[in-house]
């Protein structure tokens, strides 16, 4: 490796948000997981990596993460597309394993060059970031057990299963919390009433909206709006 390469090295940790985003750019990245758990998506592929769990992302592959939890904490590190050693690494969509002391401990060029020998991961089948984007996209339609297992692409069985281990919650609960926490967005970002969000967001009035809103934050839907 030259020396003007290896200046570029220089890994960084990096928090992920509890919302789900998405990102493409044009430069290879390396995500590592160091604790919490993030869910990632690339190409269809992914789901929640624990400590440990790497993805090589290549350039110009959009991908989908978001944080299941606020303890997430991440090593990431940006390689560029066509003038690194490491190019090779970054030929397709890969998930791999480390154990969690490898990857806090290992410096950048040790850490990128055990990877060619890095086992497969395998993580749960659930993609949240996935399932989220697909909820997210129409709050309102009618969701049940079959319908969210269809869009997880998973039995409702494994749907069940699989939200309890990585959310806790029944599939009930974790459909409740999406559609409140995109009401929670439309209230600062858009105009429309407490009834219109409502109904845009699956529930049947804006009296049960505001029901479960209260249990949610503590406060009406209309407090919450007003607050700075």
């Amino acid at each position: 490796m030259t020396s003007e390469f290896r200046l570029r090295l220089g890994s960084v940790e990096r928090s992920y948000p509890l919302d789900c985003l998405s990102d493409t750019h044009d430069y290879h990245q390396l995500l590592v997981s160091l604790d919490g758990r993030v869910d990632v998506e690339v190409g269809g592929l992914g789901g929640a990596m624990a400590p440990g769990s790497v993805c090589l992302i290549p350039a110009a592959a959009t991908h989908h993460y978001l944080g299941l939890g606020a303890d997430n904490r991440c090593r990431v590190l940006d390689l560029p597309a066509g003038a690194s050693p490491y190019d090779a690494l970054f030929e397709r969509i890969r998930f791999l394993r480390l154990s969690p002391e490898e990857a806090r401990r290992l410096d950048d060029e040790t850490l990128l060059s055990r990877l060619g020998a890095a086992p497969p991961w395998c993580g749960p089948r659930l993609n949240m970031a996935r399932l989220i984007r697909r909820v997210q996209a129409d709050p309102a339609a009618p969701w049940n057990l079959a319908r969210l297992a269809e869009a997880a692409r998973l039995s409702e069985r494994q749907l069940r299963r699989s939200l309890s281990a990585v959310t806790g919650q029944t599939p009930w609960q974790w459909l409740q919390g999406q559609r409140l926490a995109r009401a929670e967005r439309l209230l600062v970002t858009s105009d429309a009433s407490i009834t219109e969000i409502a109904l845009a967001c699956g529930f049947a009035d804006g009296a049960q909206f505001s029901r479960h809103f209260r249990r949610r934050r503590g406060v009406t839907p209309t407090a919450f709006r007003r607050r700075p």
